[in-house]
């Protein structure tokens, strides 16, 4: 995906992309650091919300909108959701870059005038409610503006999908992802 900016704007725009998985598995992030996630929106529960040193683990099931973000400089670039689906076990990987000297924009609603709630590279979204019930996987590019150069951006990312066996699926997790799980 490529973006440009054009024509002078007032505000800082940046590439943001998303995947639906289906409600009610793990969403597993790894990261360089220990770091708590910014809670986007609604309420998460300690049990759904696992921080270790390198992973945080947020359990999907649950009525509402419940979003999550970690920080650009905490962020690996990859984003994994961990699921049962019928007799045996998905895992969903998203593989895409991330800059932690970018700038990150989005924040969540309540803190958009908060500058210190820039920087979130990487997010997950729990969604159970009349819309629907599915999980989004969700990343951002740095932003670009007149004020920055380059005035383009380029975002290049992969998909890994897996199907299996319970133990063999968190054996490619664990590869893949974190040593954690």
């Amino acid at each position: 995906t490529r973006l440009e900016m054009l024509a002078r704007g007032e505000n800082p725009v940046g590439l943001w992309s998303l995947l639906a998985v289906p409600h009610g598995g793990e969403v597993l992030i790894p990261t360089h650091v220990r770091t708590i996630p910014e809670i986007y929106s609604g309420s998460v529960v300690s049990a759904d919300l696992i921080v270790t040193d390198h992973l945080v683990r947020f359990g999907t099931p649950g009525a509402g909108i419940r979003k999550i973000g970690v920080r650009s400089v905490a962020s690996t670039g990859r984003l994994g959701y961990l699921y049962q689906c019928g007799d045996g076990w998905a895992l969903v990987i998203r593989n895409f870059s991330v800059n932690p000297s970018g700038e990150y924009v989005d924040v969540p609603w309540q803190r958009s005038t908060d500058h210190d709630a820039l920087g979130y590279a990487t997010q997950a979204c729990s969604i159970q409610n009349a819309l629907g019930d599915y999980c989004e996987l969700e990343y951002h590019v740095p932003a670009i503006s007149v004020d920055t150069a380059p005035q383009c951006s380029y975002d290049t990312s992969q998909t890994w999908a897996f199907r299996g066996p319970r133990d063999a699926i968190l054996r490619v997790a664990r590869e893949l992802l974190s040593p954690e799980l």
